[in-house]
């Protein structure tokens, strides 16, 4: 037995240093391509992004001109208001920077509206020089006519005014108009049945009759926001 074991020894020592030196060989292998991804310069630098790929600057709004197009169109179209330009931004006169006098305020919210007749409509507008959007129109008029800073938003008018029956409407009471108690629009009640306000894209500010086919369906309410 002891003799057998002497004869295999050598082959089995040489097995062991031929896996010992293959292992040492996979190693030496994996260290040396390690260390050249880590080191190698094309694999650490950054590439900046070409040109043509960067993000473009941004460009002027073109439906700024499309709506002064259409605004122009809508005023050659209506005869009625032919005699109505669009406003300048004004400057407010000391009298409409004090309180109005009780039962005239309306008149002069009005009166200040339909200055602004054929005014373009833009969403977010406060300004004359830009445009109006529904609310906006109302936020800009309190401001100018009366020097008075009120909510920005329909709902938020409604809270500080009080509810008015369609029957005892006034000039210069809003009217506002949505669909399942949420208010998507608002104008300023001109009397007779009608009212002033900065409609949609591509039409500007107009009068209208609160029995017209869309708004006669979408009324909600009323509330008079008098000025403080």
């Amino acid at each position: 037995m002891a003799l057998r074991i002497g004869r295999c020894a050598p082959s089995s020592v040489r097995a062991l240093l031929k896996a010992t030196s293959f292992s040492i060989l996979v190693l030496a292998a994996l260290a040396f391509f390690g260390t050249a991804g880590v080191l190698s310069p094309a694999s650490a630098q950054v590439k900046a992004p070409a040109k043509s790929k960067l993000k473009p600057a941004a460009k002027a709004d073109p439906t700024d001109n499309v709506a002064d197009q259409l605004n122009a169109k809508w005023q050659q179209d209506n005869s009625a208001f032919s005699g109505f330009t669009q406003a300048a931004p004004a400057a407010v006169p000391v009298s409409y920077a004090t309180p109005a006098v009780a039962g005239d305020w309306g008149d002069r919210l009005v009166s200040r509206a339909m200055n602004y007749l054929g005014t373009p409509y833009r969403y977010g507008g406060t300004s004359p020089s830009t445009g109006f959007d529904c609310s906006g129109f109302v936020y800009y008029l309190y401001g100018a006519v009366f020097g008075q800073r009120i909510p920005r938003m329909p709902h938020d008018m409604v809270r500080e005014g009080t509810p008015v029956a369609r029957g005892d409407l006034k000039r210069g009471d809003l009217v506002l108009f949505g669909y399942r108690g949420t208010y998507t629009h608002i104008g300023i009640y001109a009397g007779n049945d009608h009212f002033v306000h900065a409609t949609h894209r591509g039409s500007p500010v107009m009068v209208t009759h609160l029995d017209s086919d869309y708004y006669r369906q979408r009324y909600l309410t009323a509330v008079r926001l008098s000025p403080q």
